[in-house]
């Protein structure tokens, strides 16, 4: 809904206009030359093949992590959505740090896994982009989001799922039930987080400085 899809999109078709010799929509451009583009974008299941949307996910992101050079261009969009969130969010994880580390190629990599942002503070060369957006309180009191369609820098810190819901037009029952359990989870989920800091605090007590570096980026979290 912010353009994350549409912007990694058209970058990809800039790549392929000028490698070919054509105009570019920019008033200046300048790139290196890429042996190819991959792309793995949305999602779709094979049923002709037995191949369930996930098995669909992963098979394209295995292929790409065979193909890929330092000199190719990677799109990878929402890696990590068809099985449980755990699994999903470890998959993504392990395939970022891989282009990252192994292929070094140049990579566009979209997610809505909070954790992943956290990776580019130990990984040289990788940084955190968001599309941008304005929150407003609209006559009702409800928050209105205004998406911008601009690239900002950083962490969107958090999801504005039940807002497009909410522009989508979900009746306002189930929208506000949403929003009651939503916030239900985050505090469950802080509290888990602080949970965790206090046993981390112990250790850190009589423990090393990796210890120290752990407790501190789960307060981060909080």
């Amino acid at each position: 809904m912010g353009g994350k899809s549409s912007f990694v999109r058209a970058l990809s078709l800039i790549v392929l206009l000028a490698q070919v010799g054509s105009f570019v929509p920019a008033d200046s451009l300048r790139m290196t030359l890429c042996d190819a583009i991959h792309t793995r974008t949305g999602a779709r299941d094979n049923l002709f093949a037995s191949e369930s949307t996930f098995m669909v996910e992963v098979s394209e992101t295995a292929r790409i992590l065979r193909s890929a050079t330092p000199r190719s261009l990677v799109i990878l969009d929402e890696l990590g959505r068809g099985t449980s969130t755990h699994d999903g969010a470890a998959i993504a994880q392990a395939v970022l740090h891989h282009v990252v580390t192994e292929t070094r190629c140049l990579t566009l990599f979209i997610t809505h896994y909070q954790n992943l942002a956290r990776v580019a503070d130990g990984l040289e060369g990788l940084t955190n982009v968001h599309m941008k957006f304005k929150a407003d309180r609209g006559p009702d009191g409800e928050e209105e989001i205004t998406f911008l369609y601009e690239v900002g820098e950083g962490v969107a810190h958090r999801s504005y799922g039940l807002n497009v819901a909410r522009l989508a037009h979900i009746p306002k029952k189930v929208i506000d039930k949403a929003a009651e359990k939503s916030s239900a989870m985050e505090s469950d989920m802080r509290m888990r987080r602080l949970k965790g800091a206090c046993r981390m605090l112990g250790d850190v007590i009589g423990g090393s400085p990796g210890q120290l570096d752990s407790l501190i980026a789960s307060i981060d979290q909080l």
